[in-house]
């Protein structure tokens, strides 16, 4: 019987990879090509060489261990629009708004005891701060994924008029990590950003804070618990007599909610930040023990809205990179516990509270 010849689509997929790949074996699915492989020179140079060809071509390899043997799954690459940053700027303008509206109701009880002369200043302050931070956490993702070579929007931000006046920003990652380290690195960027901007607004924040008696305290002001960082960057620089409080500016707020976001997004969940960070690490099958354990810590936490809305996603299989053969390196591993010490710098007690 003579073999059946290959669709030409499947023929030009076939010629590229046995440039990098020894093909051992070979089979077609109705939306993949599959081949057993054997490395060339090495799994990682063979594959990124492989990797950039086929996306020159229109394809998307897959790579992963299958009972001792790489298997590589050749797909089609998606198609992606050509980005208008339109939207993405009339989202930060209106959460601009949004947040200045937000910290300008803030900003009313302190002009009413005359703490603050005027609560427009509270506002830009907050407005400014909040939109900071949390724009220059997933600026870190877009710059990182640029340089990594994985396709990302710019950051799309969610405002609203109350809470914070925004419920964050988001990007969107058009396809996998190349590799665990790019997926360590485009995950971990964002809440270094973060965290980098979010130490000197807290610094400022609490310089402009007021210290008051606690008989003075605003009726109806409500108690923070404070992380280990906080307290350590207030003690340091304003220290607190006997019989007095701390109370908030809005922008020592803003370092409060900075704190608050990194710990949660370092949370080793699903596809938080945290959790792509663990699925570097561990691989596929311990990444989703450790996400019920990450839900399970956010609900002690008292972060219960939070952790709901994890665990509606912890089980949920990640997708992992493109080539999940290579492990990850060395210093990406030491630069995890240092994002852990974060994490527990930035969680906030249940006991002792600033105002």
């Amino acid at each position: 019987m003579q073999p059946i010849p290959l669709p030409p689509e499947a023929l030009e997929v076939r010629e590229i990879v046995d440039q990098w790949f020894v093909v051992e074996d070979f089979q077609i699915e109705e939306t993949r090509l599959i081949f057993y492989v054997r490395p060339r020179m090495g799994i990682e140079w063979d594959f990124s060489r492989v990797k950039d060809r086929l996306a020159r071509a229109g394809y998307l390899p897959v790579l992963r261990s299958r009972a001792g043997r790489l298997v590589l799954h050749v797909l089609r690459r998606p198609p992606v629009k050509p980005e208008r940053v339109t939207w993405n700027l009339v989202l930060l303008l209106a959460t601009v708004g949004t947040t200045l509206f937000v910290g300008f109701q803030m900003s009313l009880a302190l002009t009413g005891i005359g703490l603050m002369p005027n609560p427009w200043q509270g506002a830009v302050f907050f407005s400014a701060g909040i939109v900071g931070v949390l724009g220059c956490h997933e600026l870190g993702h877009k710059l990182m994924a640029n340089r990594r070579g994985v396709r990302a929007s710019y950051p799309y931000f969610i405002p609203v008029p109350y809470f914070l006046g925004t419920f964050g920003a988001v990007i969107k990652q058009r396809e996998p990590a190349p590799d665990r380290n790019a997926l360590f690195d485009v995950a971990a960027s964002g809440p270094i950003a973060g965290f980098l901007v979010m130490l000197p607004v807290t610094i400022v924040g609490i310089l402009l804070s007021y210290v008051i008696p606690g008989e003075l305290v605003p009726e109806g002001t409500i108690g923070l618990p404070i992380p280990m960082l906080l307290r350590l960057i207030q003690e340091s620089i304003l220290p607190i007599p006997e019989g007095h409080v701390l109370l908030f500016h809005p922008l020592a707020f803003v370092g409060w909610v900075g704190m608050v976001v990194t710990m949660l997004n370092l949370m080793p969940v699903g596809m938080l930040d945290g959790g792509h960070i663990s699925r570097a690490l561990f691989g596929e099958r311990p990444h989703r023990v450790i996400s019920f354990a990450g839900v399970a810590i956010t609900f002690m936490l008292g972060f219960w809205p939070m952790a709901i809305l994890m665990l509606l996603f912890a089980g949920q299989p990640h997708p992992g990179p493109l080539n999940d053969v290579t492990s990850l390196s060395s210093k990406r591993r030491v630069l995890s516990l240092i994002l852990a010490i974060i994490l527990i710098l930035c969680i906030p007690p249940t006991f002792g509270r600033l105002f």
